[in-house]
């Protein structure tokens, strides 16, 4: 596909100095305006239309994002650049362009799957019941409306976690559901136990918090039991932050048998136990959920985000009965309740089935990704599995963490430094996480894992491939 008729000198001699990127900005707005161009016309690949007017990629992007700024074109995230429909609202956010450029393994977030016409349908059924429409629009009862509990939870049940209706309650999104447990559960100066590497939000809202965060040592099958039994007796925690189905960011995931020794030493030493189970549904078949061996134990945590829509941001938690009106407390005290028209839209894409068919077509993306993960780092040292949005690498010794990490943003791979994840005082492990959910399309994330390869071949002091 390309764009005809662009030319890079202006007809006018009043714009003979304008920067070539606006001139490309112009040219389209031109051929917008005479016809040439129709909404919803794909625009050609930045560098395609690079290489037909011999100019750069970076100019081909400042020409799009300008275009996009006077709301001529749409940047739809994955798809490519378009241009506009006559009606579309001025309010709509667009990805920058720009964004198609980096391979970017940084943001662990699933894979980019169309929702448009499953969110269009849900929304329309839903508004054909305005009474209910306007009942969601009232305020409400901290918890969430117990019939869009009991149709989550339900869902939540057939995915093998005993979650109970009656004593859940919603978020926004899990990060807020870490925010609500540490404001309800926790005063300034306790001392809580985390993984040796762990979900760098919860460090960061430990320490807004003023708690101390002590770490727990791993293993392949996550945290090993000697070692969270020192840390008891040594600390005498409040409570336990682990992740213990594919652990941010190490991918290990606990067997059974590990989570009840790990249970029973909480038991012991009277420690809460926080289930960070975002990634739960992930898995195609998994070990019990830690609340389903212990609720009167177990805080819960989980959402949305991973197996359906980030942007939804819904979580929910679920907490053992004695601290329910803690939690209740807390939440009225951060939001008031979380919209019911967000648990609401969940509930339809629940009940039409799509919440499944997303699920599957996140289990069957994420294994080609794998796949390529496989093929092109196998060699290296990395963890992964097959249902995981993240992989684990650990670097050859000849490489220091904050070179590597550096390389690769240079050759345009963003990836995330074990130091994000390390507990303050703890010693950094030399490891990246690499999110490969990330990158829109298959042959961006192939790109960057080449690139890393042949990184991860190369001795930086000597300079050349091993």
């Amino acid at each position: 596909m390309t764009i005809m008729n662009i030319v890079l000198t202006p007809s006018t001699e009043s714009h003979k100095s304008d920067p070539l990127y606006r001139q490309i900005a112009d040219a389209i707005e031109q051929q917008i305006t005479s016809g040439e161009l129709s909404a919803g016309h794909k625009l050609p690949t930045h560098r395609a239309l690079a290489e037909q007017l011999k100019v750069t990629v970076g100019t081909v992007t400042r020409a799009y994002a300008e275009a996009e700024r006077r709301e001529l074109v749409e940047a739809r995230v994955g798809a490519g650049t378009f241009v506009c429909q006559k009606d579309s609202p001025s309010w709509v956010y667009n990805y920058s362009a720009q964004e198609e450029e980096a391979c970017n393994l940084g943001h662990n977030i699933p894979p980019c799957i169309d929702r448009a016409e499953m969110l269009k349908e849900a929304m329309d059924n839903l508004s054909r019941h305005p009474d209910q429409l306007n009942q969601m629009m009232l305020y409400h009862d901290p918890q969430g409306l117990e019939p869009h509990r009991r149709v989550i939870a339900h869902w939540l049940q057939t995915k093998g976690l005993d979650i109970d209706p009656e004593r859940m309650h919603f978020s926004s999104g899990g990060q807020h559901a870490v925010q609500l447990i540490l404001s309800a559960f926790c005063r300034q100066g306790d001392t809580l136990l985390v993984e040796q590497v762990t979900y760098p939000g919860f460090l960061s809202l430990a320490r807004q918090q003023q708690v101390s965060v002590k770490p727990v040592e791993l293993d392949h099958e996550g945290i090993i039991p000697a070692s969270l039994e020192a840390a008891c007796r040594q600390y005498q925690p409040r409570m336990l932050y682990c992740t213990p189905t594919l652990q941010n960011p190490t991918t290990a995931t606990m067997g059974e048998q590990r989570r009840n020794e790990i249970l029973a030493i909480c038991r012991r030493y009277q420690v809460l136990l926080v289930e960070d189970d975002v990634n739960g549904l992930l898995p195609q078949q998994r070990p019990a959920p830690m609340l389903n061996l212990d609720p009167e134990l177990v805080i819960h945590i989980g959402g949305l985000s991973k197996c359906l829509a980030p942007g939804l941001r819904l979580g929910y938690i679920q907490v053992p009965q004695n601290l329910q009106q803690r939690l209740n407390t807390a939440l009225h005290n951060h939001s008031l309740m979380i919209s019911p028209l967000l648990t609401g839209l969940a509930c339809e894409l629940i009940q039409k089935g799509d919440a499944d068919r997303v699920l599957q077509q996140i289990h069957h993306d994420i294994s080609l990704r794998q796949q390529l993960v496989s093929k092109h780092l196998g060699k290296f040292a990395i963890q992964h599995t097959p249902d995981s949005f993240h992989v684990w690498l650990t670097l050859p010794e000849y490489w220091r963490l904050s070179d590597f990490v550096s390389a690769a943003e240079q050759q345009g791979v963003i990836i995330k430094s074990a130091e994000m994840f390390t507990p303050p005082g703890a010693t950094i492990p030399p490891a990246v996480r690499l999110a490969i959910s990330a990158p829109f399309t298959h042959k961006k994330l192939e790109q960057g894992l080449l690139i890393l390869a042949e990184l991860l071949q190369k001795d930086p002091m000597n300079d050349f491939a091993l």
